[in-house]
């Protein structure tokens, strides 16, 4: 539908692999949000239309395309270095590594790296190459704690050599996703229960001491 013609079986199962690799990944932050509204009684329509709007923000669903951009922009492998750390002295985010549970290289990234390298091309090739020079860079500006590529890295990567256009990345990844969501809408609604987190206070003190009860 895509493309106007039956897609080449290596792409087709490179798609489908990383359909399954992301499914489900734990309590992120469209998941979570599916689960919250789900707690509700709202119908699974609802929450699935919910975790779509988490899932469109460019930290989550919108990585992968960023990562993209991350390598054109940074060109060819050899100027890897100067511009990662022309980035971090900037405050910016390296799209593509990092991940805020994984302290250590993301197995989805693994297998995705392999799904790219056996599809071929330049793409692939000047993606590994990246990746171990920006990896390098990053283990020496920030030694407390390790930037590994993430599943974000390869999956443009995979998704673009495989012809799909940069705007349906995010649709794609929320193809594979949805599936997921389902699985745990269907299992919050079974526990008739609303979540509703505690919060702390952490602002400014009132002007006035608060009365005591009991007191005056």
């Amino acid at each position: 539908m895509l493309l106007g013609e039956e897609p080449a079986p290596e792409a087709a199962r490179a798609v489908e692999q990383y359909l399954v690799l992301t499914v489900d990944h734990g309590f992120n932050a469209s998941t979570f949000t599916a689960r919250v509204i789900a707690s509700t009684g709202a119908d699974p329509g609802a929450a699935v239309v919910g975790a779509l709007g988490a899932l469109s923000g460019p930290l989550h669903g919108g990585a992968p395309s960023r990562a993209l951009e991350t390598l054109e922009a940074i060109g060819e492998p050899e100027a890897a270095d100067a511009w990662v750390r022309s980035a971090v002295a900037r405050g910016e985010r390296i799209m593509g590594f990092g991940h805020p549970v994984y302290r250590t290289v993301d197995p989805r990234s693994v297998m995705l790296r392999e799904v790219a390298l056996g599809l071929g091309g330049g793409l692939a090739a000047r993606a590994v190459a990246m990746e171990e020079a920006i990896t390098a860079t990053l283990a020496e500006l920030h030694p407390e704690q390790r930037l590994a590529a993430n599943v974000e890295y390869y999956a443009g990567v995979v998704m673009a050599t495989c012809g799909l256009a940069r705007e349906l990345f995010t649709p794609t990844f929320a193809v594979s996703r949805v599936i997921g969501w389902c699985a745990h809408i269907d299992e919050q609604a079974g526990s008739r229960r609303i979540i509703r987190p505690s919060a702390r206070y952490v602002g400014p003190p009132p002007p006035q001491p608060i009365p005591q009860l009991g007191e005056g």
